[in-house]
């Protein structure tokens, strides 16, 4: 009973301080310059659309992986690239499936431009190469309805004729190149760190913490 007297005399004799140094803590932590942290590293991120001619390991996003991570796809696009750098990039270079037809590809580097110089290099190497498988397959097509177009057949063949140039038509309208569905850019993955709000909630606990202290923590010594 005499310690809570004792403390409540304390309370009383130092209310200023206790009501002030929550306070006081609390506009120091809001105030408080956030501060710069350097960044750990950056991530380049793009969205492609694959596309849809008959060519698997392009127009398959499942199989992409196989295409991009593949040693010799990765070294056509890096020759001076040594060995155990190569190993590294297919390591750090990420394949997210997203559908049949869309994914994700993404790489983290510690250098924001050549984070984004790399993976810009990967995917025009992908979509150069499906633009070419594209071009040759439209090619194809359109040298075999010109054929057919003018070839001279008999009236019973007419009808077979028309049903294989509507089929060419019809995948040649089906046909579409690779696309970016999301463009290339770069994050940088650093920690956001404390909001004033938050960092103002913490100086008020830790005046509090520093009251109970100065105002309790005395009393209970001396009742011992």
């Amino acid at each position: 009973m005499n310690l809570i007297k004792r403390i409540a005399g304390r309370v009383k004799k130092y209310i200023v301080a206790i009501i002030a140094l929550p306070l006081i803590l609390g506009l120091v932590g809001y105030f408080m310059p956030k501060g710069s942290v350097a960044p750990s590293d950056y991530t380049a991120t793009v969205t492609i659309s694959t596309g849809n001619y008959g060519e698997a390991k392009y127009n398959n996003a499942k199989q992409v992986p196989l295409l991009l991570k593949n040693e010799a796809f990765l070294k056509d696009i890096f020759p001076e690239m040594p060995e155990e750098d190569l190993a590294q990039l297919k390591d750090d270079l990420a394949i997210e499936i997203r559908t049949d037809s869309l994914f994700n590809l993404s790489y983290t580097g510690p250098d924001k431009q050549e984070t984004l110089d790399t993976l810009g290099k990967i995917k025009d190497a992908y979509m150069k190469g499906d633009k070419a498988l594209f071009s040759k397959r439209e090619e194809v097509i359109e040298k075999n309805i010109k054929a057919l177009e003018g070839e001279t057949v008999s009236a019973d063949s007419k009808v077979d004729k028309q049903r294989f140039l509507y089929e060419l038509e019809t995948s040649k309208l089906d046909m579409k190149a690779a696309e970016e569905i999301e463009p290339l850019i770069v994050l940088d993955n650093q920690a956001a760190g404390m909001s004033p709000k938050k960092r103002a909630v913490l100086g008020v606990l830790i005046g509090l913490a520093l009251s109970f202290f100065i105002i309790v923590v005395p009393e209970v010594f001396r009742e011992r």
